[in-house]
């Protein structure tokens, strides 16, 4: 498929040619200043006759797109034959996405959202400088260049079958990554404040997310968002506790599985319900693909239970777990942590009774001491001096 982009120019969400007189720039700020200019711009042959605009219009940045629409009065749109439209996406109402006419030749106008059967957004960004940022942790990088390509699109996500829904979703996980570090290394109240900003900043982006109805998106977006509610005050926890209330229950399989029971978790450990905590953890722990964005959340969010329920020998197991398995992360940096806790503490010294299952698997290690050892691995620095004197003596 040919992607409606070519360009000399960029910006932040936006590829284009043209100069800064360019008849391109005075239809954009002529269809941003006055929607009246909708109604008398050529439409193309799928738009709808003009018509008095319907409620608010919303306004985006402008962004190149390729609608694929069906005729509205088609029996099955599903099957119908889809018309590509090629254009600059400025906004739009309840019922219309709004057009410019462009340097390339597109008309513009005003095409009814109802017609629009798949959505390809022109989005152009450095995607290797985002891996780099993410492999290095270097969240604030990734979420500058990534915020730019898909802050035009917020405002159309509910559209189906558009081509910037995961990628908004992988900025807002990212986000949400960010402010938990903030929240976690917090050490003033302006430092708590501003990951309360970074939560809140995420939660927009999942609300926009969770428009997409048509996708798992949607539901996985109104999850992740809630969680970033918790996060942020005790009003928006509560908000958060209706939503998934009235939420129907996802079934095994479902990608929203792991989400909603680690959701469900959170909010009963909040509230000190650790049994119920448990139990929803444990749930979410048995979705079947080990989300990598909820089982290593769920396993410390069981760990901590485990403390609070007095089962310190599982506490230690599954914090040992999480540490072996995600090194390198906050998560592994945590769990090290509980787990130093919980092994100065003696309430592991003892040697544990052996069960059934541990007797007939053979598993009879020395967790104490894979513990102690694991302890003193994380501590110990590593010894860069040979390599570095190798390196600059060559």
């Amino acid at each position: 498929m040919n992607k409606p982009h070519t360009a000399s120019i960029q910006s932040p969400g936006l590829h284009f040619v043209a100069k800064p007189t360019s008849p391109y720039l005075l239809s954009v700020v002529f269809y941003l200043l006055s929607p009246i200019f909708y109604l008398l711009s050529p439409i193309s042959a799928v738009a709808a006759p003009p018509t008095a605009t319907v409620g608010k219009v919303t306004q985006s940045q402008p962004i190149k797109v390729r609608l694929w629409c069906v005729p509205p009065d088609a029996p099955d749109p599903a099957t119908a034959k889809r018309k590509a439209v090629d254009g600059t996406l400025v906004g739009r109402d309840r019922t219309h996405l709004i057009l410019a006419a462009d340097a390339e030749g597109n008309t513009g106008g005003r095409i009814p959202a109802a017609t629009v059967a798949a959505v390809d957004f022109a989005l152009d960004y450095d995607r290797f400088e985002v891996t780099r940022a993410m492999s290095k942790n270097d969240w604030p990088k990734a979420i500058r260049i990534l915020s730019g390509a898909y802050s035009p699109t917020y405002i159309y996500l509910d559209l189906p079958e558009n081509n910037a829904i995961e990628g908004a979703m992988d900025l807002a996980t990212t986000m949400m990554k960010f402010a938990r570090r903030t929240k976690r290394n917090a050490k003033t109240d302006a430092e708590r404040a501003l990951a309360v900003q970074q939560y809140e900043a995420a939660y927009k982006v999942f609300q926009a997310c969770s428009k997409a109805e048509w996708s798992s998106y949607g539901a996985v977006g109104m999850l992740k968002g809630c969680r970033c509610m918790l996060a942020i005050d005790a009003e928006k926890a509560k908000t958060a506790t209706r939503r998934i209330e009235e939420m129907e229950e996802p079934t095994p399989g479902d990608d929203s599985y792991g989400h909603y029971w680690l959701l469900k978790g959170e909010i009963a450990h909040l509230g000190g319900d650790v049994t119920n905590a448990m139990d929803a953890a444990v749930k979410s722990l048995c979705f079947e693909n080990k989300d990598v964005e909820t089982f290593p959340d769920a396993l410390m969010l069981s760990a901590d239970c485990y403390e609070q329920l007095g089962n310190f020998y599982r506490a230690r197991d599954v914090y040992f777990e999480v540490a072996k398995l995600f090194p390198g992360t906050d998560w592994a940096e945590d769990a090290i942590t509980r787990l130093e806790a919980v092994m100065a503490s003696g309430k592991t010294s003892k040697k544990e009774a052996s069960t059934a299952e541990s007797t007939f698997f053979g598993l009879e290690e020395d967790m104490n001491a894979l513990a102690e050892a694991l302890i003193k691995e994380r501590k110990t620095p590593k010894n860069t001096f040979t390599k570095d004197y190798e390196e600059t003596s060559d």
